[in-house]
């Protein structure tokens, strides 16, 4: 599959984070768990994808979505919510963790197939997502698709050949949640077409450790790692470890990995470690 474009800008306004759900003491996130799950089943049972790649009603014999849709369980918040995803070209590429950088083309659309965003249609040089920014399904859907070879074309425009492309599912406690966002109504599970060009290893905060490593935790998940506890995350922090100088400049030997610096010899590198 080609994929060619000239400058694409993936604004996706909708596609970033939103805040999290209000402290609405009679918003129940287990059972509307429970709904969004239905919703999508129902949904997958009655639509088919066409040989144009779309989703259309089920009229007569086409094969539901639901037969080739693969299930993942994303825990958020301690509840486990099913992602469903169909996989249309794998891609020859890299799979993105749900921390790197992407270069994608996408279209998001609610349960009725109204579309509520797309990058298609724009223009710009800024065209990545880097996905720990995104909303949690938008993240883990994006994960399952691998990059392809990118190309430079005639005209000088370049594109992607061979790129992984899909669509995945998600319910709105992987999306917006009770809160919504612009064209998205609350409580509205959602799903992607998408495709993935190009996968970079981030380094959001350009301070020589790559957005992966910030995973202090080793739980996958880079949002939840702060080590000096000042409410920014480790991946988006340049001073880590809160000690006045920043995680770049304790990049002590210049070997432009701070990671195996030790000045006190405690097993804990200077970027971390506040009284090194």
């Amino acid at each position: 599959m080609k994929w060619k474009y000239g400058l694409v800008l993936l604004l996706g306004i909708l596609i970033f984070a939103c805040n999290d759900d209000d402290d609405d003491e009679k918003f129940d996130p287990v059972a509307q768990e429970a709904i969004d799950d239905a919703l999508l089943i129902e949904f997958l049972q009655t639509h088919y994808l066409t040989e144009d790649k779309a989703i259309d009603t089920i009229t007569g014999n086409e094969t539901p979505l639901y037969n080739d849709v693969q299930v993942e369980l994303v825990e958020r918040d301690d509840i486990d919510y099913k992602l469903y995803y169909y996989i249309d070209n794998q891609g020859v590429g890299s799979n993105p963790s749900i921390n790197d950088s992407v270069h994608v083309l996408y279209k998001g659309f609610l349960l009725d197939s109204t579309q509520f965003d797309s990058n298609l249609s724009y223009t710009s040089t800024k065209s990545w997502f880097h996905l720990a920014s995104t909303i949690t399904g938008f993240r883990y859907g994006a994960s399952k698709y691998k990059s392809g070879n990118r190309v430079i074309y005639p005209d000088e425009s370049f594109g992607y050949e061979d790129a992984g492309n899909g669509i995945f599912f998600m319910p709105s406690g992987l999306a917006y949640g009770n809160n919504g966002s612009f064209n998205v109504p609350v409580n509205a599970p959602i799903y992607y077409f998408f495709e993935c060009g190009r996968v970079v290893e981030s380094d959001l905060d350009n301070d020589l450790v790559k957005d992966n490593d910030e995973d202090i935790d080793g739980d996958g998940d880079v949002l939840g790692d702060d080590t000096d506890g000042d409410g920014i995350s480790d991946y988006r922090d340049v001073d880590d470890d809160g000690d006045g100088i920043f995680t770049r400049d304790e990049d002590t030997d210049g070997d432009g990995d701070p990671r195996n610096d030790d000045s006190d010899g405690d097993g804990i590198p200077n970027y971390l470690d506040a009284d090194s």
